[in-house]
């Protein structure tokens, strides 16, 4: 059971050192690429960022890559959450058995949230990316290179956050149901 809770915290601690990665690489992407596209239109030449609004879109998008932290930030307080999101600068947390035995002894809601602790940072991360992969889409989608509907593309952000606090959704839920104290 420890080995499935710090595999767990491994993933969770590398998506938290890609992500910002990718923040930083496809926003300096994103940013490059919507400046030369500005640049091709108005050269009147015909490409692919030459499509209104698009290398707008790269710009704005690659400049919430740039400042991701802060971005979720501000959706997370959107939604009603409180948490704080920082990248790359988490911690393992030391997690074993009889800590989820004493949970266990306290109902489902103790369980699940001592369960939800340990996996908070691969929850966490992994909404992140979710919504790092909405904006994607979203620009992918402006661009004609992809078939997704603007509709699913907001649907995966908003739900990227909700992932993102499954240790704050989850026992509210248990709670709401009546399955715990």
């Amino acid at each position: 059971m420890e080995g499935l809770f710090d595999f767990a915290q491994d993933i969770g601690l590398a998506l938290s050192w890609v992500l910002p990665l990718l923040c930083y690489v496809g926003g300096t992407w994103f940013l490059v690429g919507g400046l030369l596209g500005i640049l091709q239109r108005s050269a009147a030449q015909n490409g692919l960022l030459a499509k209104p609004f698009v290398p707008e879109l790269m710009i704005a998008v690659g400049a919430t890559f740039l400042s991701f932290p802060e971005f979720l930030n501000v959706g997370n307080r959107t939604l009603g959450f409180a948490a704080n999101v920082d990248l790359g600068a988490s911690q393992k947390l030391s997690f074993s058995t009889d800590t989820l035995s004493n949970a266990a002894k306290g109902g489902p809601l103790q369980t699940l949230t001592a369960i939800l602790t340990v996996w908070h940072t691969y929850f966490a991360c992994y909404g992140a990316l979710i919504v790092y992969f909405a904006f994607v889409r979203q620009v992918g989608r402006a661009k004609g290179t992809n078939n997704s509907s603007p509709a699913l593309n907001a649907v995966m952000g908003i739900s990227g956050f909700f992932v993102m606090n499954a240790d704050v959704i989850a026992p509210a839920l248990l709670k709401e149901l009546k399955l715990g104290s």
